[in-house]
């Protein structure tokens, strides 16, 4: 009886974090305000794309910004490689809207380990706003959307307007299960840790900032050596006395048919990040989601009280996500949602796992070896790395 009651408390505790954090998200979400008036005098927006490969929808995507609602913006696309496809999406962009002002650079590499910040610092250079934005290939946006994130920035103290994510599209249980993660989890822990922890996480899919203000916390080259740059850029932020807000006007990130192995792959990568950065913390990270609690419960002591307890968590997890997925504007979840979002507990579990095994990380063809809060040291093409450098 002792064992029951300890399972019992031990989900318990776990479910009514799970609750608190998403029942906090959703009462956030359907009461955010209206984004407030904007002055008359507009500033500059610079939209810089750092593009590597042709993602999900990447013309879709590309042309949704065509249909901003703003005055006086520009959109910078930066290519590194020559024999890069997205070249040829990148001109087809701009010959579909010859009356935005777009062009397309072909950046440097070299100018940071970080190959994403390395195409910012050149994008950077190139940009004539007093604004910026950073906007990933995979994101589609409204036609509101540098108006919404603009009220933000414009709020006393603000510095840096990260938006939420919400992610759409999926035709493979793959691209399910990456979306059901986005909605089902990140967006709420993201909204949920600002109110409950004051802990703001920046998510470098869709930021926005002055370019002064960039400048004055280091610029891009102070997060040039380390692989999660975006959340890096925000503590600098913090640090340097701004604020940092997460915009609740939602942007998509487009995930169409990737299979569940490149889904795996992704979230162990950034849960190596995690891991990186507070090592403590993401020891226990298993023990907010009932499900892997009860499945622990059930490997432990397997019957019909451990089982029922399994199945009781796992339709929490489907719940929650489903409800949050149509309250940022999902229409009725498909069964293949369904299925993902059952699913998606156990293969983040996995992913945990495989994140405690390697400080090993590929990213678009880059290999590093990640140290304390995503410091990177790269690695050789074939993967072998000397003992001295292992250690450092």
């Amino acid at each position: 009886m002792s064992d029951h009651h300890f399972v019992l408390g031990l989900l318990a505790a776990s479910l009514t974090i799970h609750t608190v954090v998403h029942f906090v998200f959703l009462v956030a979400w359907l009461a955010r305000p209206r984004p407030a008036h904007l002055p008359r005098d507009l500033p500059r927006i610079s939209i810089l794309k750092p593009i590597a490969g042709v993602d999900d929808d990447l013309a879709a995507n590309l042309d949704s910004f065509a249909r901003i609602d703003y005055p006086c913006f520009e959109i910078l696309i930066g290519i590194a490689t020559a024999g890069d496809p997205a070249w040829a999406q990148a001109r087809s962009f701009a010959a579909r809207h010859p009356g935005l002002r777009i062009r397309i650079i072909a950046t440097r590499p070299g100018l940071a380990l970080n190959p994403k910040v390395a195409q910012l610092i050149d994008l950077t250079r190139h940009a004539q706003g007093s604004v910026i934005v950073v906007s990933d290939a995979n994101v589609r946006v409204p036609p509101d959307y540098l108006r919404s994130m603009l009220a933000d920035l414009l709020r006393p103290g603000v510095g840096l307007v990260s938006s939420a994510i919400r992610g759409t599209g999926d035709r493979s249980l793959g691209a399910a299960l990456e979306n059901a993660q986005l909605v089902g989890y990140i967006l709420p822990a993201v909204v949920a840790s600002e109110l409950l922890a004051n802990r703001i996480i920046t998510i470098g899919k869709s930021m926005m900032m002055r370019k002064s203000d960039l400048q004055s916390v280091g610029g891009w080259e102070s997060v040039g050596g380390v692989l999660a740059e975006d959340d890096c850029l925000g503590e600098r932020f913090r640090h340097a006395g701004f604020r940092v807000m997460v915009s609740m006007a939602p942007v998509e990130n487009r995930n169409i048919a990737c299979p569940v192995r490149s889904t795996f792959d992704r979230h162990t990568r950034w849960m190596r990040l995690r891991r990186t950065i507070h090592p403590v913390i993401f020891a226990f990270e298993p023990l907010l989601s009932p499900a892997i609690v009860a499945a622990g419960a059930v490997a432990i002591a397997p019957g019909a009280f451990t089982l029922q307890l399994l199945s009781m968590s796992v339709l929490v997890h489907v719940l929650t996500t489903l409800v949050e997925l149509v309250a940022v504007g999902r229409r009725v979840p498909s069964p293949r949602l369904v299925l993902a979002s059952a699913l998606r507990p156990f293969l983040l579990f996995a992913c945990w796992v495989a994140a405690w095994t390697s400080r090993r990380v590929c990213w678009r063809g880059h290999r590093f070896l990640l140290g304390p809060n995503t410091t990177l040291l790269p690695l050789p093409r074939d993967g072998r790395l000397a003992r001295a450098d292992a250690d450092s």
